[in-house]
C-alpha cells in the first residue's frame, strides 16, 4: 500500500533549500508518515515535490522516498507564481503508478495541476485528501468539484475549520483538524535567566508576506525604552531579493546595524539552540494559518508575538498567558511592554511550554493521520 503526500511546488516557493527539504520542510508530517510504517508492514510512504531541475530524481530519506519532478514553471521570485506550477513528469508518474492514498498538499486557491491530478487518481480508482495550507480561498467552480470529490479536506487549525465551514464553497464536507506536531524531547527549554539585554527572533522566509520590517520596527521600540543592546537575529532564505533590501535600508536609517543579525537559511536540527537561547519570538506575519516555528519555540518555552488575525495564532496563543497577540499598529510596543515585566516572562514561558506540551505533540499528529488511512482504506489496512 503506498501512501504519498505530495507538495505541487518546488520547495523553493515554500521557502526551502531544496536540498534540506528533507529535514526542514513538513517534519510533524514526516515523523508520523514514519510512524505508520513502523506499525504496518504493509505500508510505503513517498513524499513528492517539483524541481527546476531538468531530470526527476529521487532519494530514500529515514525509510520515506522522496521524489522530485521536473516542474514548468519556475518560481522566479514571486511568492504568487507557486500556485502555477505545472509538472507533466509528475503526472505521467501518477498516471503509470496511482498511490492508494495521496494527500495533496495546497492552497485554499488550488491549482489546475492539482485538478487534473484529482482526475488522474479518482479515474485509477483511487482517494485523494486535499490538505489545505494558506487562509485565503478562490471559490471557483473547478475549485468546489475538487474538494467536494476529495475523501475529505484537512486544515491545521480549528479555527480555519470553523470559518472554511461558513463558507457555501466547503459547505456539507467533511473537514478534520491535522495538528502539526513538535518533538518536545527535542524542542525543550534549557535554564534560562532573564536577559537585561532582550533577544529577539525571526524564523522563517524572508519576503513581504511575513511582514519582517514589523520585527525590526519592534526591536528599535525595545531599543528605546531603555535596553539598548537587545538584539534581532532573522534566520531564513532570502525568497524576495528587493524586500531584503528593503530591511537592510529600515536598518540603516534606524541605527540597528549591529543588532540585527541576519544569518540565512538554517537546517532544522540548527533550529532548537536558537529558539532556546531567544527571549522572544516574533511572528508579524497578518497571513499565518500555523507557522510550524510557533509551536516549535513554545516548546522550548519561548513565548511567540503574532499578529491576532484570523489563522493559526490565534488557535493556538492566549493573548497575556503563553504569548502575546496584537494589531500591526500595536506590535512594536505590545513587544516593548512584555521586557517590562519580569513575573510576567517567567508565567508566559511556563505556559508555552504547556500549550506545546498538551496540545501539539508528535502522537496528536499520528493519531489523525492514522484515522485518515483507516477511513479512506477500509479493511484493507
Amino acid at each position: 500500500m503506498i501512501i504519498s503526500l505530495l507538495h505541487p511546488f518546488t520547495p523553493q516557493a515554500a521557502g526551502v533549500v531544496e536540498p534540506s527539504v528533507a529535514t526542514y520542510h513538513s517534519q510533524p508530517h514526516l515523523k508520523a508518515m514514519q510512524q505508520l510504517m513502523q506499525e504496518h508492514e504493509n505500508i510505503t510512504c513517498t513524499v513528492d515535490y517539483f524541481t527546476p531541475k531538468f531530470r526527476r530524481y529521487h532519494y530514500c530519506f529515514q525509510a520515506v522516498d522522496y521524489r522530485f519532478y521536473p516542474v514548468q514553471l519556475t518560481w522566479s521570485g514571486d511568492h504568487k507564481k507557486w500556485k502555477k506550477q505545472y509538472s507533466k513528469p509528475c503526472l505521467k508518474a501518477y498516471k503509470r503508478e496511482t498511490p492508494d492514498v495521496t494527500i495533496i498538499n495546497m492552497s485554499g486557491h488550488s491549482s489546475p495541476f492539482s485538478h487534473e491530478l484529482a482526475q488522474i487518481i479518482l479515474k485509477a480508482g483511487k482517494q485523494y485528501i486535499a490538505m489545505l495550507g494558506g487562509q485565503h480561498y478562490t471559490d471557483t467552480p473547478d475549485n468546489r468539484q475538487y474538494y467536494k470529490r476529495a475523501h475529505h479536506v484537512l486544515v491545521h487549525t480549528q479555527l480555519q475549520k470553523d470559518m472554511m465551514q461558513q463558507m457555501p464553497m466547503f459547505e456539507g464536507l467533511d473537514i478534520r483538524v491535522f495538528p502539526l506536531g513538535v518533538d518536545t524531547t527535542v524542542f525543550k527549554p534549557l535554564p534560562h535567566d532573564l536577559n537585561l539585554n532582550p533577544k529577539l527572533l525571526y524564523v522563517g522566509r524572508i519576503v513581504g508576506l511575513k511582514q519582517i520590517h514589523l520585527a525590526i520596527e519592534a526591536l528599535h521600540e525595545v531599543v528605546t525604552n531603555g535596553f539598548d543592546y537587545a538584539t534581532l537575529t532573522i534566520i531564513g532564505p532570502v525568497s524576495s531579493e528587493s524586500y531584503y533590501q528593503q530591511l537592510q535600508q529600515r536598518v540603516r536609517a534606524l541605527h540597528l546595524e549591529t543588532q540585527v543579525l541576519f544569518l540565512g537559511h538554517k537546517e532544522h536540527e540548527a533550529l532548537p539552540r536558537y529558539f532556546q537561547e531567544a527571549d522572544l519570538l516574533l511572528l508579524p506575519s497578518d497571513k499565518e494559518t500555523f507557522g510550524m516555528v510557533m509551536v516549535e519555540a513554545m516548546a522550548c518555552g519561548t513565548p511567540v508575538a503574532a499578529l491576532n488575525c484570523s489563522g493559526g495564532p490565534a488557535d493556538v496563543i492566549a493573548h497575556g498567558i503563553n504569548g502575546l497577540l496584537g494589531t500591526e499598529n500595536t506590535y512594536a510596543g505590545m513587544v516593548c511592554g512584555y521586557f517590562m515585566n519580569a513575573d510576567k516572562q517567567n508565567a508566559m514561558r511556563i505556559a508555552a511550554r504547556e500549550k506545546a506540551v498538551k496540545d501539539y505533540s508528535l502522537e496528536k499528529t499520528y493519531e489523525v493521520l492514522l484515522q485518515c488511512i483507516k477511513d479512506v482504506m477500509g479493511n484493507k489496512l
